[in-house]
């Protein structure tokens, strides 16, 4: 059996057409088909269903994917480790939320440890699909809700409260949530999340506000212009808090936690590559305590 048509078999599925497999592996279309038409005819067996809206796996070529890739993988793994010097090469494709500023310090870190390692890093508030988007490793933010993953925590980041001085001269300081909804409020909010609460032990306050947006920057912009509270990660407003420019509300409140997850798909062998990143992410963490 061809193990480089195994591998661009592979990539197909995993992209969903051959279009999107050519993208990926800077192959052309024609060199794909042909190389898994040969494929199929070394196995006697069809393994792909093919049709204008792209092609998905038959019955068979689900098996062969299934019990295939992880050989594959530990090949090019192989591979990578008697061609490489002893350094790790190759390219690693990211998803992280968007505007989470603190992990750019990270990838930049990791890539000076690893310099012959490309990253890819996709910055969307859409939770991937790690096969069909082709990502190797997702940062996640919240409870994990899939079982289809291996969720590896890696941290937690606080939510903080926060107003600008000349906003608290114009409106006054609140001391509880009841008062802060009083006030204008800037918050959070995807196309399908229009839930707005704040949770504190047994306390619950609903609040209304007037501006809101899937953009933190646009927060923290609004927040700094002095037009109205704000909830923001810690790590974006640490900057301004000790410059004066914010000022944190309600700290007395208990610590809001939101756990960060780095996802890799549960049945894929992890990579050299991927496991380098996830013990250095651990590793990189570790000296923020």
């Amino acid at each position: 059996m061809d193990y480089n048509a195994a591998k661009l078999f592979i990539t197909v599925v995993n992209a969903g057409s051959f279009s999107a497999a050519s993208d990926r592996m800077g192959v052309p279309i024609s060199t794909l088909s042909r190389k898994i038409n040969e494929l199929e005819e070394a196995l006697n067996v069809q393994l792909l269903e093919r049709s204008r809206h792209g092609v998905k796996p038959t019955y068979k070529g689900q098996q062969f994917y299934e019990q295939a890739r992880p050989g594959v993988e530990l090949l090019e793994d192989a591979q990578k480790a008697v061609t490489s010097a002893h350094t790790l090469q190759g390219k690693l494709r990211l998803s992280v939320p968007p505007n989470f500023s603190l992990w750019w310090d990270l990838l930049i870190a990791f890539q000076q440890r690893y310099p012959d390692i490309t990253l890819f890093c996709h910055s969307s508030e859409r939770v991937v699909d790690l096969f069909e988007d082709g990502v190797d490793v997702a940062l996640r933010m919240g409870e994990i809700k899939t079982e289809d993953v291996i969720a590896k925590p890696v941290m937690h980041v606080e939510a903080v409260f926060v107003a600008s001085p000349t906003f608290l001269a114009r409106h006054g300081t609140p001391e509880t949530l009841a008062d802060m909804a009083l006030l204008p409020v800037m918050a959070w909010e995807s196309l399908n999340h229009g839930v707005f609460e704040w949770n504190s032990g047994a306390e619950k306050v609903k609040y209304e506000p007037f501006f809101s947006t899937n953009n933190s920057q646009g927060l923290l912009h609004y927040a700094l212009s002095g037009m109205g509270v704000a909830q923001l990660l810690d790590f974006s407003a640490r900057p301004w808090l000790e410059k004066g420019e914010l000022i944190q509300l309600l700290p007395d409140l208990p610590e809001y936690l939101l756990p960060l997850h780095l996802v890799y798909a549960r049945h894929k062998h992890p990579s050299a590559i991927v496991r380098a990143y996830l013990d250095f992410c651990a590793e990189w963490v570790a000296t923020l305590k």
